[in-house]
């Protein structure tokens, strides 16, 4: 199947998907999951409450991006897509965790390490369900 361009309902609706997914696997790993690790780790860098404000404008910009910069054009597979997803989640992880391993004391190479791992998934996650519930479904996307 040859690439295609987006139309904006397309675009919104893999948003959406994106969204949903990547901010339920956040909840469960951040909230639930990898809790306790990331106390250990960050120890006093880690804030006792979430800022909203921050972390929505996260929520709403990420999955923005994965849909414009590795669904945009749709690609031809979904294996296509989880890859230029995962490739985004890496470097955009990378970008945030060996930054802060370069410039914060008491930032790990557990935490980089774990952290752009995670990143790496989830944005695949996201990235693929995207384009398997929404682009995959329509042939002019």
């Amino acid at each position: 199947m040859p690439e295609h361009r987006l139309t904006p309902a397309r675009f919104f609706a893999a948003w959406g998907v994106a969204f949903l997914v990547m901010g339920t696997l956040d909840g469960l790993w951040l909230g639930w999951l990898a809790l306790d690790f990331y106390k250990r780790e960050m120890g006093v860098l880690m804030s006792d409450s979430v800022r909203v404000g921050p972390a929505l404008a996260y929520y709403l910009l990420y999955p923005a991006a994965v849909v414009f910069l590795a669904l945009t054009p749709r690609p031809a597979t979904l294996r296509m897509a989880a890859l230029r997803s995962a490739a985004l989640g890496l470097a955009a992880f990378g970008v945030y965790d060996l930054t802060n391993l370069a410039t914060l004391r008491g930032y790990t190479v557990t935490m980089t390490l774990i952290d752009m791992a995670w990143g790496t998934f989830a944005t695949a996650a996201g990235g693929s369900a995207a384009y398997r519930w929404v682009l995959a479904r329509s042939r002019s996307a």
